[in-house]
C-alpha cells in the first residue's frame, strides 16, 4: 500500500494471479490504464480490466514482485534493466492519445517552480545560479512547439522502487514497470529518477565520475542526447528541491531538501560540460 493508492493479491476464477488497485484520484494517476494498456504487458505489468469512474485497475500479478531497488546486482546492471525497459515503453506509439503533453505540463511546472523560487530565494543564496539555470531549462521545455527530442509514451516516474521482477526462471529475467504517470513527450524526461536513485551517486567522492559513465550507456541505449538527459535532470532536480520547500514547511525537512541543491549543481555541470 502507498500513498495514493491501495492494492491487494488475489486469484481469478481460471487461476489467474491479479492485483487490485484502487487509486486516489489525482491528475497524475489519470491515464494510468491508457498506457498500460498501450503497452500490452511488454516491460510493463499487464492491464487485465480497469474502472474509470471507481480509479479501479485489474492488473495480472508479478511474480515474485521484488523490488530493482532491492536488487543486489551492481549498479550499472541495474541500470541496464532500467534503461531495457524505457527502451521498450517508449516504442508505444503515441499518437491519438489522450494522455498530457510534457510541454503543456512543463509550462505550468515552470509558473509554479518560479513562484516557489522567489519566496525561497532566502535559503538557497549559495546556490541562485544553479536554480536559475534549472528554472530556465523548465521554462524552455514548456515553450509553445518546444520538441527537443521524438515525441512517446513516458512512464514518468520510473524509479527502482516502481520496477519488478516477475518469472525470474526466464533468461534473461523480465523486470517490470508499475505506477507509470504517463505522459507525452521528450523520451530524456524519463531518465532522471533512476539515475540518481539506482544507487546514491551523490554520495561517492566525486559523484560527477560517477553520473557521467551512466548517462552516456543511457545514451547510446536510448539514443537520447547526453546533454540533454542532463538537462532535464537538472530542470527536475530543481523542481523537485523547490516543491519539497514549499510542501514540508518544517526547518528539519526543508534542511534536508536544502542538501538536493548539491545535485542541482552537479547536474547543472554535466549539462554544460
Amino acid at each position: 500500500m502507498g500513498t495514493a493508492a491501495w492494492t491487494t493479491p488475489g486469484v481469478m476464477a481460471d487461476g489467474t494471479p491479479v492485483v487490485l488497485k484502487l487509486t486516489f484520484p489525482h491528475d497524475e494517476a489519470k491515464y494510468e490504464a491508457t498506457a498500460l494498456a498501450l503497452w500490452q504487458g511488454h516491460a510493463a505489468v499487464e492491464l487485465l480490466d480497469h474502472d474509470t469512474q471507481d480509479w479501479a485497475l485489474l492488473l495480472r500479478r508479478a511474480h515474485p514482485g521484488t523490488l530493482l531497488l532491492a536488487d543486489t546486482s551492481p549498479p550499472h546492471v541495474r541500470l541496464g534493466i532500467a534503461v531495457e525497459i524505457l527502451r521498450n515503453l517508449h516504442r508505444a506509439v503515441a499518437s491519438g492519445t489522450e494522455m498530457p503533453s510534457l510541454t503543456t505540463v512543463s509550462a505550468a511546472w515552470s509558473r509554479i517552480a518560479t513562484q516557489r523560487a522567489n519566496r525561497w530565494a532566502h535559503l538557497y543564496e549559495a546556490y541562485r545560479e544553479e536554480v536559475t539555470y534549472g528554472l530556465g531549462l523548465l521554462a524552455a521545455f514548456g515553450r509553445p512547439g518546444a520538441k527537443p527530442g521524438p515525441l512517446v509514451v513516458l512512464h514518468g516516474d520510473l524509479n527502482p522502487g516502481n520496477i519488478l521482477l516477475d518469472a525470474p526462471g526466464s533468461v534473461p529475467p523480465q523486470w517490470l514497470a508499475i505506477d507509470p504517470k504517463p505522459m507525452i513527450g521528450d523520451p530524456g524526461y524519463d531518465l532522471w529518477p533512476v539515475l540518481s536513485q539506482i544507487d546514491n551517486p551523490f554520495l561517492y567522492p566525486d559523484p560527477l565520475a560517477v553520473l557521467r559513465p551512466r548517462v552516456e550507456l543511457a545514451s547510446r541505449a536510448l539514443g537520447i542526447p547526453f546533454r540533454r538527459i542532463c538537462e532535464w535532470a537538472c530542470a527536475r532536480s530543481v523542481e523537485s528541491v523547490l516543491w519539497q520547500l514549499e510542501t514540508w514547511p518544517d526547518p528539519a525537512r526543508q534542511t534536508l531538501a536544502l542538501k538536493d541543491l548539491t545535485q542541482v549543481r552537479c547536474w547543472a555541470m554535466l549539462a554544460r560540460s
